[in-house]
């Protein structure tokens, strides 16, 4: 049975380790943009070791049978106005079990315990994110919008909402 931990429970680097498994088809998909991936992913997990009370707070590692095998973050500071879903991930030899949507669902019941009006997540509309975009909508989002950014040679975003 898939358990969510806190990543305090795990060293420093977890997170970069599951992206960089999570995304390496990605990461070869986009090999220009690949060390820059990479160095945001550094971000991420120095961010939630470094300052443990908040954002490493709002961060769960997936475990089965004790091995890692995904995460999740979001971001709480707007509730109950508005909460965020950030990074969601599971890695490659996991994925199509349901795993990923049991992490959105468990953040989705953390930021309705605070009464959370909407929550929202954003993915990228490339081929690599299409299975991301289907389990947002399975688990009761509707998409938001679109936008366009030029990060990562530039990408065109889906936003999707989920509440009021």
């Amino acid at each position: 049975m898939i358990e969510f931990k806190q990543a305090n429970e795990f060293e420093r680097r977890i997170i970069y380790k599951l992206l960089c498994k999570s995304y390496i088809e990605l990461l070869k998909a986009k090999p220009d943009c690949a060390e820059k991936y990479k160095a945001d992913w550094k971000k991420i997990d120095d961010d939630t070791f470094d300052y443990p009370d908040s954002i490493g707070r709002c961060v769960l590692i997936s475990t089965l049978n004790d091995d890692p095998i995904g995460f999740i973050s979001w971001d709480p500071r707007r509730t109950p106005e508005e909460g965020k879903i950030g990074q969601n991930c599971i890695v490659p030899s996991y994925r199509g079990k349901g795993y990923g949507k049991l992490q959105i669902q468990k953040v989705l019941e953390i930021l309705q315990a605070k009464a959370t009006r909407i929550i929202r997540v954003t993915t990228d509309n490339y081929p690599f994110f299409v299975p991301a975009q289907k389990t947002y909508l399975s688990c009761g989002f509707r998409e938001g919008g679109r936008s366009h950014t030029d990060a990562y040679g530039g990408l065109e975003l889906v936003h999707y909402e989920y509440g009021e």
